[in-house]
This record gives structure tokens, sequence and C-alpha cells, in this order.
């Protein structure tokens, strides 16, 4: 019931804010024809979602499995990340599709390192947030001189070049090879302190990457290039709705920093904030129409994400029931 609740709250947060950007003129449903209406726009969306975040995407997340010694062909895979985005989209507030992607590899592989494979998926999301530090910082660097120059913009700047910075420093922390017993994070981790469990458990897996760091790099680097696309189609739904042509390095600092705000577990796609985090943003570089780009943008992705049912239907007899599934994924993820 609990659960019951906080979901039904966080879908009517969501829906007041869509309302609110409707009534106020700034979100137009209308222009989702775009979607299906504009060759352009429909083959970019269904590059950026099949090239980017399907294949590459599993890419990603293969690598970072071998990474800890669990071997999964990379077409089964590619069927578990299709899984993984259907369960993210049609079931908000239920199963995450990052649990449940886990949880065939556990059972089909009889692996042992369960803990080890839960983690790739939690750190497939934070590769995925560092590769935005990283872009934007890269953006910022670019265009030092506007952003020192526009006051409003400061905060923006300071919080991307604190958060890549941050990055550095625990990317050497995690590489350095403390020997055994002198590591600082484990004591401090160790403090029984909410989330200090599970942020324990990510260093660790981390820190099993410690001789392979280039596996690391090497997923930051494929997050980067999923992340160019996205941002190579946004500027092309600016265009197409707005006849602006942005700056590419300001547009390469807000892009992502809205890409993070979609992170709040609200609704499938960060719908509602994502939308006005986008409205926000646009408006503060002089841009307009910055909800309708990320809702044409999102609702495109999720739509295409749906195709995930196809490889859950073909496989689900592989798991035990819906219900048991979710009471597992809840028990993994708990520890």
């Amino acid at each position: 019931m609990r659960t019951f609740l906080a979901t039904c709250l966080k879908l009517a947060m969501v829906a007041g804010l869509i309302y609110w950007l409707v009534d106020s003129g700034k979100l137009d449903f209308h222009q989702l024809s775009l979607l299906v209406q504009d060759p352009v726009i429909f083959f970019s969306n269904l590059a950026v979602w099949g090239m980017g975040y399907i294949l590459l995407g599993t890419f990603r997340w293969y690598i970072l499995l071998r990474g800890v010694g669990v071997e999964v062909a990379f077409f089964r895979a590619m069927q578990l990340q299709l899984i993984g985005i259907f369960f993210n989209t049609a079931m908000p507030g239920a199963v995450g599709g990052d649990i449940v992607k886990a949880l065939y590899v556990i059972r089909e592989q009889q692996t042992q390192r369960k803990t080890a494979t839960m983690l790739t998926v939690l750190l497939d999301r934070v590769i995925g947030l560092a590769a935005l530090f990283v872009l934007a910082g890269v953006a910022v660097a670019v265009n030092w001189s506007f952003f020192v120059g526009n006051t409003a913009l400061m905060p923006l700047m300071i919080f991307v070049m604190v958060g890549l910075g941050g990055l550095l420093v625990g990317f050497g922390v995690v590489m350095y090879p403390f020997r055994p017993g002198r590591d600082p994070l484990d004591w401090v981790l160790r403090v029984r302190v909410p989330g200090f469990g599970l942020l324990a458990k990510l260093y660790e897996a981390m820190r099993s990457y410690r001789k392979r760091p280039l596996t690391l790099v090497m997923a930051v680097g494929l997050s980067c290039i999923i992340q160019c696309g996205a941002i190579a189609y946004a500027l092309l739904l600016t265009k197409r709705l707005t006849g602006q042509t942005p700056d590419l390095a300001v547009f390469g600092t807000i892009f992502p920093i809205g890409i993070m705000t979609t992170a709040l577990p609200l609704a499938p796609g960060g719908l509602g904030v994502g939308h006005v985090a986008f409205e926000k943003l646009f408006s503060m570089v002089g841009l307009t129409q910055g909800a309708n780009v990320f809702n044409l943008m999102v609702l495109g992705q999720l739509s295409l994400n749906l195709i995930g049912v196809v490889p859950y239907l073909m496989y689900r007899t592989k798991l035990p029931p819906m219900s048991e599934l979710q009471t597992q994924a809840k028990r993994v993820a708990e520890g």
C-alpha cells in the first residue's frame, strides 16, 4: 500500500507539472506529429534509440559484466537490455528494469557472483552520469569565457566543474592500489549511515575493475558517444521547432544538465521534471521551446522502448511469475 501511494503521489506531481506547462502555453502535444510526419526526425529518433541506447548501451553493460567474470553472449545481453527498458517504461514504481535484467543473468548463468552481477547495472547508470559530466565539462572548457561572463550561468559552470573534479578524484581513489586494510574509504563506508551500505557495495564493485581500468574508461567513452548522438538529435529538434541554431558548446552544457534531472525517479524518462528543467535551461541561454524539444525527444524514445515486450514475452517462461519476480528483485536489491 505504501508503494502504491508513493507511486500515485509521484504521478500526481508529474501530471501537475505537465498541466502547468500546457496551461502556460510552453508545451504543445500537437508537435508530437513531427515524429511520424518528418522523415528526418523519424529516422534520427530511431537511430539514436537503436544505435545508441540499444546497441552501444548493450555493449557497455556487456563489457562491465565481463569485467567481473560474468560471461553472457552479446545477443542475449541485447535481449535483456530491451527487456530492461521495457520494464522501466511500462511499469514505473514496480520492478526496475535494471534489476530484472540482472536477475535474468543470475538465474540463467547460475552464477555465484550475484552481488557483482546486480551491481553492474547500477555501475552502468553511474557511468552514464559520469559521461554527462565529462561532456558538460568539455563544453564549459571550450566556451569558458562565455560562462565566466554570464552571471546567470555561473552556478551551472560551478556545478559541472565540481562534479567533474569529484569524478576524477573518485576514479583515482578507486584505481589506487591500497594495501589490504589500508583503504580509507572502506572504513568510512562501514559507518552505519543510511545509504552507505549501497555505496560500499558500489565501491567494491568498482574496485573489482582496478586491474582493468581501461574497461571503465571504455564504458565512459561509449556513454559519451551515446550522449553525443542524443545531443545531435536534440539540436536537430531545436532547429526544426524554433528555427534557432544554438551555440554547440553552450548546448552541449545545458543538455547534459537537463538529462541529469531526469534521474529523479518520478516517472519514466523523467517526464514532468525533465520538461520543466529543459524549459528553464533553454530560456537561460536565450532559446525557446525547451519543454517541447524534451517532449519530442523523450516520448519518441519511450514509444520505442515498448518494443522490449517482444523479447520479454518470448523468454518470460524462464522466470517465475511476476509477483514472485517482484519479491525476488526487491530482496536482491536490498542486499
